[in-house]
């Protein structure tokens, strides 16, 4: 499998399809890159896609020491595996904690950054979590960490929005969650939700994104709310409401997801390539 490795001996995990303008994309907090199965053969058809793993999570590494996890830091994961592929330039984004990264990684490195995608995701747009949030993310380190992950993917399904409304939307889903949360180290998943709960709070440096974006969201999806903010606060930015659709609307609706990503990223490499041969 393809690793790149970090400045702090951390392996992640990525993988490549296609060719073209690179897209790299990273899915929320728990995910893998599987979960893109229903976007990849699309995607890759126009463009090098490049789903990548962030630290504790799946089959990047996932270091014990919490300290070693923040945004800050996962923004750097993501700088490692453009610099391991040679990319100077990307499309990024990602689903929840994945358009999280990629935002942050759009406001520290802009140059790198031909368009930002972000797709149900609250914490691209950095506000305080709610107390019931909080308690609710709390209540999951305990449970990964003292009864483990098919303990954690019934909590998830009972207890969290994002989860319970792709349940309710399509009840085969069930296994989808039982296999996603298998998949996770149950102290990378912990050291992720304690980087979340001590989420920075970007939301006045949004308006200082200069590249275009495109938010899509689902209209079943609690995140909308906090993604309608970011549509206001970027001059210039898109946003996709799809229906019916959860927190998953890459799963719920994988057609038209596609369908707007992909004509969101033709029109910004059509401007891109207009202005190259004025």
């Amino acid at each position: 499998m393809p690793y790149a490795r970090t400045d702090d001996r951390v392996k992640l995990y990525y993988e490549v399809h296609g060719e073209g303008t690179p897209l790299v994309l990273a899915y929320g907090i728990g995910g893998n890159a599987g979960m893109w199965d229903v976007n990849v053969a699309a995607l890759a058809a126009q463009h090098r896609l490049v789903l990548w793993e962030p630290r504790g999570h799946a089959r990047s590494d996932s270091p014990e020491d919490p300290t070693k996890y923040s945004f800050a830091r996962w923004v750097l994961d993501l700088k490692t595996v453009l610099d391991h592929l040679g990319l100077r330039t990307a499309h990024v984004g990602g689903l929840s904690l994945g358009a999280g990264i990629a935002t942050r990684f759009a406001l520290r490195f802009p140059s790198r950054v031909r368009s930002l995608l972000v797709t149900n995701s609250s914490s691209a747009v950095g506000r305080p979590l709610s107390v019931e949030n909080i308690v609710m993310r709390a209540r999951s380190i305990e449970i990964t960490l003292t009864k483990g992950m098919d303990a954690m993917a019934e909590f998830a399904m009972a207890a969290n929005p994002n989860v319970s409304e792709r349940v309710a939307l399509d009840p085969s889903a069930r296994e989808e969650f039982y296999a996603e949360y298998r998949a996770l180290t149950p102290i990378g998943y912990a050291n992720a939700l304690r980087a979340l709960l001590a989420m920075d709070y970007i939301t006045d440096r949004l308006h200082t994104i200069k590249a275009p974006v495109l938010l899509i969201g689902g209209d079943r999806d609690p995140s909308l709310a906090p993604m309608k903010v970011m549509h206001r606060l970027v001059k210039g930015s898109k946003l996709v409401v799809l229906s019916p659709a959860s927190h998953f609307a890459n799963r719920d609706q994988p057609e038209a997801w596609n369908r707007a990503a992909l004509d969101f990223l033709a029109r910004v490499d059509g401007r891109r390539r207009a202005r190259a041969i004025r």
